[in-house]
């Protein structure tokens, strides 16, 4: 866990204005749900965890707004702590990000996501080690060698796509990456469903909590 939340690809940071509020509205709603289930967070080493990204879609398409590296103990996030990523290259280890910080250290691998479908609208990245340990190899799950963000893992998470039925379960874990799981789905809703209902199933988040939205 020593090399966690650091980022490990080459970044090419623009530090220009933070994305704007009226986009990550959405996305601070669900994210702070998930810090307050301590899905996301912070490790007593001071080290953050977990992530949270939307397609956007009034840019190219591979472009989306993801948590800032870093940003896990914050509480809530303001527009300063999204990063927006206009490019990445997986096999190069190349990410290109703007913002007033650094996109999240497992940005690489959300972009592989994005790129295997065009209905992908939204990731989740969180790190709970009771529905890891019951998820893994129950679900998809990325061999244990390779580690977070690296090239290696974007091109496991392309395997997973290949050779799983990944796209239709929406949920992988990442057995070289301790307590991380990862769910996505065409909009931050579906995907939150999935990660809720799972914990549900597993006894981590209670049934009528499955049940509410972060709005309720």
């Amino acid at each position: 866990m020593t090399d966690e939340g650091y980022i490990k690809y080459c970044c090419e940071w623009i530090q220009t204005p933070s994305v704007t509020a009226p986009d990550v509205v959405d996305l601070t709603c669900y994210r702070n749900a998930l810090h307050r289930l301590n899905f996301i967070g912070e490790y007593p080493n001071g080290i953050g965890f977990g992530n949270i990204s939307q397609r956007h879609l009034t840019n190219h398409q591979s472009s989306f707004i993801i948590t800032g590296t870093q940003t896990g103990h914050l509480s809530t996030l303001t527009p300063a702590d999204y990063a927006l990523v206009t490019d990445f290259n997986p096999t190069q280890n190349t990410l290109t990000c703007k913002g007033q910080r650094k996109a999240s250290s497992e940005s690489l691998t959300h972009g592989v996501i994005y790129s295997a479908h065009p209905g992908i609208g939204a990731i989740i990245h969180i790190h709970h080690p009771q529905l890891w340990k019951n998820l893994l190899h129950q679900v998809p799950t990325t061999e244990a060698r390779v580690p977070y963000g690296t090239p290696e893992m974007a091109a496991e998470t392309e395997r997973l796509f290949k050779d799983e039925p990944l796209l239709q379960q929406r949920i992988f874990v990442m057995a070289g990456h301790e307590d991380g799981s990862v769910t996505f789905g065409e909009n931050l809703q579906t995907a939150y469903r999935v990660l809720i209902n799972w914990g549900a199933m597993i006894g981590i988040v209670s049934e009528s909590f499955a049940l509410q939205l972060p709005y309720q």
